[in-house]
C-alpha cells in the first residue's frame, strides 16, 4: 500500500478573483504562503520519502515550503506533467467572463473530457501526461519499498486524476471539491496486472491552526464528503 497525499497549491491573487489560472506562472500570495506552511505543519510527521510537484510557481514555492518543514531532507522533484489544465484563451478570465464573452464555446463545462478551451486542454488531454506519471512514481516507490509521496499540482489536474482514480465520469469532476491549500489522500496498491488499485482516504482538508491530521483510520473517516453542499 502506497500513501499519496494530494496538495492542492496555496492562494494565488487570481484564485481570490476566481480567476482561471492554467498555465499562467502566477505566484503565491501571502495567504497562500501562509497555507502552504500550514500544510507543511499537517505532513511533517509523515514517513515521506519524496515531494512531486508541478513546474509552475505557484506550486513549487508550496512543495518547498513542505521541504523546508521536514526533519530531514527530502528531494523535490518538479514536472510539467503536474501542471493545471491549459485553458488557453480563457487564462486570467472569470467564468461570468467567459459565460459573457465565449457563448458559443460552452462544451468544455458539459463535456470537458471532449471539449477544449480555445487553444487549451481537455481533460482527456491532461490524463495522458498525468495518468504515466503517477503510475512511474507509484511502482518505483512500490519497488523501492519506501514511504509516503507528496504530490503538489492544481485543481483541475488532481480532480481529473481523482475521477479517473475513482472510476468516475470526467463530467463529474466539478462535483469535487479541492480548495486552494487543501489536502486530500489516495492509498494505491497494484493488482495482479500491474494497474494502480485506489482508496480515498481523505478530500478537500483544510488546515486551521492546533488542527492536525492524524493517521488513524477513525480519523481518515472524518475526512470530508466528496459532493459539494
Amino acid at each position: 500500500m502506497q500513501r499519496a497525499w494530494l496538495v492542492r497549491h496555496g492562494l494565488t491573487t487570481w484564485n481570490i478573483q476566481q480567476r482561471f489560472c492554467g498555465h499562467s506562472n502566477i505566484p503565491l500570495c501571502a495567504p497562500g504562503r501562509a497555507q502552504a506552511h500550514r500544510l507543511a505543519s499537517q505532513l511533517r510527521c509523515m514517513p515521506i520519502t519524496a515531494i512531486y510537484t508541478s513546474d509552475l510557481a505557484r506550486a513549487q514555492e508550496t512543495a518547498q515550503i513542505i521541504a523546508t518543514h521536514r526533519p530531514s531532507p527530502v528531494e523535490v522533484i518538479a514536472s510539467p506533467s503536474w501542471r493545471e489544465i491549459n485553458f488557453g484563451a480563457w487564462e486570467g478570465l472569470t467564468y461570468s467572463e467567459i459565460a459573457t464573452t465565449c457563448k458559443d464555446q460552452p462544451g468544455f463545462f458539459s463535456d470537458p473530457a471532449h471539449h477544449t478551451p480555445p487553444g487549451g486542454e481537455s481533460l482527456t488531454d491532461v490524463l495522458r501526461r498525468v495518468q504515466p506519471a503517477l503510475v512511474e512514481i507509484a511502482h518505483n516507490s512500490f519497488s523501492s519499498g519506501g514511504g509516503d509521496i507528496v504530490i503538489v499540482s492544481h485543481g483541475g489536474t488532481l480532480r481529473a486524476l481523482l475521477c479517473v482514480l475513482l472510476d468516475m465520469p470526467l463530467s463529474s469532476q466539478w462535483r469535487l471539491r479541492l480548495d486552494p491549500g487543501s489536502l486530500s489522500a489516495i492509498d494505491l496498491s497494484p493488482d495482479e496486472n500491474g494497474s494502480l488499485l485506489a482508496t480515498l482516504a481523505m478530500l478537500n482538508f483544510l488546515a486551521s491552526n492546533g488542527n492536525e491530521v492524524g493517521d488513524s483510520a477513525q480519523e481518515r473517516a472524518e475526512a470530508r464528503s466528496i459532493l459539494d453542499d
